[in-house]
């Protein structure tokens, strides 16, 4: 580095004391620790045969205990396959499991552990932290497998956040969590374990994870295989709607409509999702004891005998399983037809339950600390370079900001080329709201990469001067408007895969019984689909795509395409071919028979997501219009250009190297600078 950029910087952070100089401990506090954080954290896969989802876990014993959350262990004795943070694979067990929720107790209580079978000697051992350690506004590094199973080669990303208060037994903080990393562990800038994630919010910012401390008071429990559980949200979901059919067949006294719903209670306790959960055998001998008070109603002996016994059968099969609440045992009027008819099976059953603990006794409800301050809603970084000031321009077309561009050289500009609308002119808004003409200039499909013309202007470029790899914790810093940025942490070492380019998806349904000699007929249009938003219709014949023939295959034709492509569509339509300018979307969920996302799947984020070749994966609290923002060093060096929010907890940069390597490929065309423009000094 140059001896006055260093003079600048270390100027500049003399004067910002309370801001810039904390973040640079914090850089290097992260990097110290996201080591052990990761190499600690575990990867649960629970009933491997029978169940889909993971969860993530905490090393925390030599002998192989696994620190977990209790909705991702759901009960003891379940046979687990543990991937370490090498890639290792191990059989496990669980052990006991706590999840209780506020809809059910009146209180979030969300903890559990797995032993390994054979542990190896060389375990990574999380410290645990002393009861109590944590502070409100303490920042927190934080992993979990988030989303998918681990490959090859993968380790656990890492998050950064601050504790914003303790409501009763969980913490809430604003680390981004996503599905996958309930279990993971939360860890102070010490490295030792302070928090087990348990639960999503309603946005990226809002999460919560159980106090360590509550270890301690459940560790005994836990190892002898005790198991208190709630129903996990989806499944609440699904037995609300069930009893819902239940009252409508009480009201209508039909025999043939309660058949219909203790059936579909049935089938939930078959199903390889469910079948091992208490609560849904719980709620099947509901909905048989129910239908046995209706027959009991109406003197119908021979069904009233049938539905005691199924009812029986299933509430035995729950208490095996660990439904244990004796108050709503007593009082479910559901199960009162039971508790006449057989009385003395009843005072059996009542001695076979253990009676449940009154957690309200040892946690602590009151909230133990207020609020607390944001992640750090923004950092004053234009006294690191000019250039992260000048060289933010904000995308707008003619009526709103689409994206932001980041200024190279003289007079170009990057941004993302999924993101810019077609045929619509665009505009450059620098830092003092001027605004210029804006010309694509170049695309690069691969990497979801636009080149921007601007017109004459005196703002100062950025410079992608260096090659360098952020290590694993690095703070870093995503300029996300002139002269501001949101502070974020390197996830992942070194530039991973950003993952296989999604499937296109036109979202039309295709005629299944017509033929044609070329191309294929729509039969209905998908709602909020590419073809909707384009103007196709049911009936049109495709014919073409980018001037290809389609044949019988649309889907074989798109692969030749990435999420956010435009392609031009040729259709026939009434006896008239023409062409309709398409831009490709990502596949949704319900095109392929899946619910519509709820909870925390439900993230505003960017169509084109993946596919970007090796890049910089990190934890920005970012939006899908933050794409073309430069990510920066502490230093004020530009390694990257924000490419894609992901998730809830992901972001893709494209590292420096791939960005040089694009520009290189653009025609040289004439500088549009004033001569007044000032010299940029490089920073490294």
């Amino acid at each position: 580095m140059s001896l006055f950029p260093t003079f600048l910087l270390c100027l500049n952070i003399l004067s910002d004391p309370t801001q810039f100089a904390k973040l640079v401990e914090l850089d290097t506090r992260t990097r110290a620790v996201s080591e052990i954080v990761v190499e600690s954290t575990v990867c649960i896969e629970i009933g491997v045969d029978f169940r889909e989802g993971h969860g993530s876990g905490t090393i925390i014993s030599k002998d192989g205990l696994i620190l977990t959350a209790g909705h991702v262990g759901e009960r003891s004795g379940l046979d687990c396959e543990i991937t370490l943070a090498d890639g290792r694979k191990l059989e496990a067990v669980t052990l006991g499991q706590i999840f209780l929720t506020q809809a059910h107790r009146g209180l979030d209580f969300d903890i559990g552990l797995v032993r390994l079978l054979d542990p190896p000697d060389d375990l990574m051992v999380a410290p645990i932290s002393p009861s109590g350690s944590v502070e409100r506004g303490e920042w927190v590094v934080a992993a979990g497998w988030v989303a998918d199973v681990p490959e090859t080669g993968q380790r656990a990303p890492v998050r950064i956040g601050r504790i914003q208060e303790r409501m009763g037994p969980r913490l809430r903080l604003d680390a981004p969590f996503n599905g996958g990393d309930s279990g993971g562990g939360l860890f102070d800038l010490d490295g030792q374990l302070v928090g087990v994630i348990s639960a999503c919010g309603g946005i990226p910012n809002i999460n919560f994870a159980t106090p360590i401390d509550l270890y301690e008071f459940t560790k005994p429990l836990m190892l002898g295989g005790t198991t208190y559980s709630d129903p996990m949200p989806e499944l609440e979901m699904m037995i609300v709607e069930v009893y819902k059919r239940l009252d409508e067949a009480e009201r209508r006294m039909s025999d043939g409509l309660y058949r219909q719903v203790v059936a579909r209670m049935d089938r939930m306790t078959s199903n390889p999702m469910w079948q091992n959960t208490p609560h849904v055998w719980f709620h099947a001998a509901c909905g048989h004891g129910r239908f046995a008070r209706h027959a009991y109603g109406l003197g119908e002996i021979g069904l009233l005998d049938e539905e005691i016994e199924k009812a029986w059968e299933r509430l035995d099969r729950a208490i095996t399983l660990g439904w244990w609440d004796l108050d709503h045992l007593q009082n479910d009027s559901d199960l009162a037809v039971l508790r006449k008819i057989t009385p003395e099976r009843w005072r059996d059953l009542l001695e076979r339950v253990p009676e449940m603990i009154d957690w309200r006794s040892w946690v602590q409800m009151e909230r133990s600390f207020s609020r607390g301050r944001k992640r750090t809603g923004s950092v004053d970084v234009d006294h690191l370079s000019d250039a992260l000031r000048e060289g933010v321009l904000k995308i707008a077309d003619q009526r709103t900001t689409i994206s932001l561009g980041t200024l190279v050289e003289d007079n170009l500009v990057l941004t993302k080329a999924s993101s810019l609308p077609t045929r619509q002119r665009l505009r450059g808004i620098d830092y003092r709201d001027r605004e210029y003409d804006l010309t694509l200039v170049y695309q690069d499909p691969a990497f979801d990469l636009a080149v921007l013309e601007i017109g004459p202007n005196d703002l100062t470029p950025m410079q992608f001067q260096t090659d360098k790899t952020p290590e694993l914790g690095e703070v870093l810093l995503c300029v996300n408007a002139p002269g501001q940025a949101v502070v974020s942490a390197r996830s992942a070492v070194g530039t991973p895969d950003s993952g296989d380019p999604e499937s296109p998806f036109l979202g039309v349904e295709m005629s299944r019984f017509e033929e044609n000699d070329r191309g294929v007929t729509i039969a209905s249009i998908l709602p909020d689909g590419a073809a909707m938003a384009a103007g196709l219709r049911a009936g049109d014949l495709i014919v073409r795509v980018n001037g290809s023939e389609v044949g019988q295959s649309l889907r074989e034709a798109l692969q030749l395409f990435r999420v956010g492509d435009r392609v031009q569509v040729a259709i026939e339509r009434d006896g008239v071919e023409m062409t309709v300018p398409v831009q490709l979307r990502r596949r949704p969920e319900y095109a392929d028979g899946l619910p519509t996302p709820f909870g925390n799947d439900i993230v505003e984020a960017n169509e084109r997501r993946t596919g970007f070749g090796p890049a910089i994966r990190h934890d920005a609290l970012l939006g899908p219009r933050d794409v073309g923002a430069p990510l920066v060093d502490l230093q004020g060096r530009v390694i990257g250009l924000q490419i894609a929010h992901a998730d809830r907890s992901t972001n893709w940069a494209l590292p420096a190297a791939t960005l040089r390597s694009v520009l290189a490929e653009i025609p040289q065309r004439p500088s549009t600078r004033r001569s007044d423009q000032r010299v940029v000094v490089p920073l490294d």
